[in-house]
């Protein structure tokens, strides 16, 4: 919608100018009326254009001429439009449903516990007995001795040299692109529907009736005058004659149900491909160079002295106290415990489950789908007529401006479209 507006308001705006780019060119043609009168058709307009004082001095009068132009208008429309909706609806069914019950029951069982009973026993066991002597311990000692030794050693000396390269990076920047993209819209389709009508009429029919003469009996009394003279008896006495008929005439409603084709409107989706500018990074590969400093390593033999450490042997004697231990037998009494069984019976009480089917009735929703017609309000737009007032130069765009021909070499004053047409070109 936004895409027609704007081409619209673009062909109006082209309409308004042109007749402006045309007064321009006409005013630089200098159109007067001396050069209607012969001084530009010595040759006046073919070598610059009526730049001398005497077709120059005369300026021409613009008029104005009514044009008409769409201006787009957007208006509100009603429009009726089908919906699907679902309506939730109760309904009832029944299923089968399974419940545990439980069921206790007396169960006699036999049982095994665990009796404990002292008893005591006699065991042996031995004793370590700790005893101590001295005695002399022989050890040998390492002496550190010490002395200084000229050793030459090579060490790598760093040296940084300075050097040059060139590397490429990516420069990122942003680069316009046109692609089509497909929307959908929604464009009001006219369809007919298949609808039911009741296409009766209204009929008078012929049905019986009730009437009081035949209950009383005396229909050929009615005929004769027997009423008259009291033969009816507790009757109470027949209607005249005439009244006493056997039908009766009914109105009654015929149907008739027709199924008739309704226009409607509907709003259908169409993809159309609509064109569009999107922005896109594109990396460009650039050189450069940049300086960097590199480390190399020269070896140079320096001399150093060092401490060198010799160990001696020296033994020694060391008065070292020794625990010993001495094992004896001894003897005591230990209690212990024995778990004797023992059987014994009781009562439980022991539930078991029973799976059993019960009917059970539940009421559950569904959604049930409905179509309706419902109506809602769209911008449409509208190319409404306007008239307006547009500034023109006519005494430029006449064959006689120029020359007495056709004009096709009137310079300047040709190149309008309007002239072209007038003079045949």
């Amino acid at each position: 919608m936004s895409q027609r507006v704007v081409g619209c308001l673009l062909a109006a705006l082209g309409m308004l100018v042109l007749p402006g780019a045309v007064l321009a060119q006409c005013q630089s043609c200098g159109g007067a009326s001396a050069c209607a009168s012969g001084g530009c058709a010595s040759g006046g307009c073919a070598s610059g254009g009526c730049a001398s004082a005497s077709c120059a001095a005369p300026a021409c009068a613009p008029t104005f001429i009514t044009q008409t132009v769409y201006v787009p208008q957007m208006v509100k429309e009603k429009r009726t439009v089908s919906e699907t909706i679902c309506v939730p609806q109760q309904r009832t069914c029944t299923v089968t449903t399974y419940v545990s019950v439980p069921v206790t029951q007396t169960v006699q069982r036999c049982y095994t516990t665990m009796v404990q009973e002292m008893h005591t026993r006699n065991e042996c066991y031995q004793v370590a007995v700790p005893v101590q002597r001295v005695i002399d311990q022989t050890y040998q000692v390492q002496i550190p001795v010490y002395h200084d030794v000229q050793r030459q050693y090579t060490v790598c000396v760093p040296v940084s040299t300075t050097k040059t390269e060139q590397y490429t990076v990516m420069v990122p920047h942003c680069e316009t692109r046109q692609a089509s993209r497909t929307v959908v819209q929604c464009v009001a389709v006219q369809e007919m529907r298949t609808q039911c009508v009741d296409r009766g009429h209204w009929e008078e029919r012929e049905v019986p009736c009730s009437c009081g003469c035949s209950s009383c009996g005396c229909e050929s009394g009615c005929a004769s005058g027997g009423c008259a003279s009291g033969g009816c008896g507790s009757c109470g006495g027949c209607a005249p004659a005439p009244t006493c008929c056997a039908t009766t005439h009914v109105r009654t409603w015929v149907p008739n149900v027709v199924q008739e084709q309704v226009p409607c409107t509907v709003m259908k989706q169409q993809c159309v491909e609509q064109p569009y500018t999107y922005q896109v990074q594109v990396c460009t590969p650039e050189i450069r160079t940049r300086s960097y400093q590199v480390c190399s390593y020269a070896q140079e033999v320096r001399t150093a002295t060092e401490k060198v450490c010799e160990y001696r042997c020296e033994t020694r004697v060391n008065k070292v106290t020794v625990t010993e231990c001495s094992y004896e037998q001894r003897t005591r009494a230990v209690p212990y415990t024995v778990c004797v069984p023992k059987t014994e019976t009781r009562n439980e009480q022991v539930t078991t489950y029973e799976c059993r089917a019960v009917p059970k009735t539940e009421t559950y929703t569904v959604m049930v789908s409905q179509c309706v017609q419902k109506e809602i309000e769209v911008e449409v737009c509208h190319m409404v007529a306007q008239t307006v007032q547009v500034p023109c130069q006519p005494s430029c765009c006449q064959p006689s401006c120029c020359q007495s021909s056709c004009g096709c070499d009137c310079g300047r004053c040709h190149n309008h479209l309007r002239c072209r047409r007038s003079c045949g070109c």
